[in-house]
């Protein structure tokens, strides 16, 4: 593929997740990138206290809500010539069709994909149990049926996670298309010095709600103090922390960090830890390591990815509070293993930065249809 006049991006709402690696690919690219979005902002991450992208280089423009899908036709009939991308388009029935516009027009076009939840938790809420339990129900269809319709016509995945690579093959898309991914984010922080401290400080970040898996950090961090184990947990972000069994002085919840704070926060403490019981990715964990701090996350975590391939962290079966408290164990009774993950980190952050993630993009894109699976990913094994 030649260098493109221009990229196309086309998603829901546009965050800092994906604006930081467009920036950077359309400078490497010496492109411009346009984002098509439905809102400037999200409603509930806006509740959440999020803010809008901090990337001002990269041109959004709002599709109308009158007369949407003649808009975005007409916007994909003008730039068919250029690389298209499509991010959470499943939330959205009108991209959904401007998919399939895209595969009618013979457009070259990359899905950017979270994988989709197995279990039935709210993504931003404990409401609606009910609707949530519909969708995990549907979900697996939707993709075994858009798979197949798109499975001559889409360029590739980028897919964001392990789960999302298992999904996407079990839909139909060949491994050959499937190009593991994930979210990145600048490192703003540079890592602290070493603090030297019997007690293990663990920093949890995440909103209150039962998808995060908090109760069961609690639990683990309960069982160890009560053990006599020096451990500590903070707890930042919005919700309800009533619904949560905390105790004072050694289980704390601290309140909210404010946007674009978060590595800032995350120098002070040993280990950043997130139980989440389902997520996509968990760009805290990024924070985390771009700050220095190693990281334990659940199987069920994207990001885990991370942990493993550069040795900065280390994973529990979710749900599971007495093996997260092994972990901890582990961790607190030795020293040397914080030390070694928290020296690690220096090559975790350089790899996960947005530069390495668009380069990546544009080598997947520049080679051939045939060899584009074999583009090494930065992030995961090589077997992927």
């Amino acid at each position: 593929m030649s260098t493109p006049r221009r990229f196309i991006a086309w998603h829901p709402v546009l965050t800092d997740h994906q604006a930081y690696t467009y920036q950077a690919l359309a400078k490497q690219a010496a492109a411009p990138l346009t984002a098509y979005v439905l809102r400037m902002e999200e409603e509930a991450r806006r509740a959440q206290g999020w803010c809008d992208t901090q990337v001002t280089s990269i041109e959004r423009r709002l599709i109308p809500a009158s007369g949407a899908l003649r808009h975005c036709y007409q916007q994909l009939l003008a730039h068919r010539n250029d690389v298209h991308f499509f991010g959470s388009t499943f939330e959205s029935p009108i991209l959904m069709l401007c998919l399939l516009i895209a595969a009618c027009l013979g457009i070259e076009f990359y899905l950017i994909s979270e994988p989709y939840s197995p279990k039935s938790f709210g993504y931003f809420g404990d409401q609606q149990q009910l609707k949530a339990k519909l969708k995990t129900r549907l979900r697996p269809m939707l993709y075994w049926l858009y798979a197949h319709i798109l499975l001559s016509k889409v360029a590739g995945v980028f897919a964001i996670s392990q789960l999302a690579l298992t999904q996407y093959r079990q839909a139909g898309i060949p491994g050959t298309k499937l190009f593991p991914f994930g979210y990145f984010i600048p490192q703003t922080q540079l890592p602290p010095a070493p603090q030297v401290s019997d007690a293990l400080h663990v920093v949890f970040i995440g909103a209150l709600i039962q998808r995060k898996g908090l109760d069961v950090l609690i639990d683990a961090v309960r069982q160890l103090q009560h053990d006599g184990h020096k451990i500590t947990l903070d707890i930042f972000g919005p919700g309800d922390a009533s619904a949560f069994a905390m105790e004072r002085p050694r289980i704390n919840y601290r309140g909210l960090i404010p946007f674009g704070q978060a590595q800032e926060q995350l120098a002070d403490y040993d280990l950043m830890v997130l139980p989440s019981h389902y997520d996509g990715w968990g760009v805290v964990v990024n924070e985390a390591l771009c700050a220095g701090i190693p990281v334990v996350c659940s199987d069920q975590v994207g990001a885990s990815i991370l942990a493993s391939k550069f040795n900065v962290g280390k994973t529990f079966v979710s749900g599971d509070s007495q093996a997260l408290a092994q972990v901890l164990i582990e961790i607190q009774g030795d020293k040397t293993i914080l030390n070694a993950m928290r020296r690690a980190t220096v090559a975790a952050a350089a790899a996960i930065q947005p530069e390495v993630a668009a380069a990546y993009m544009l080598e997947v894109i520049a080679a051939p249809t045939p060899d584009k699976a074999g583009v090494p990913s930065p992030w995961y094994p090589l077997a992927s």
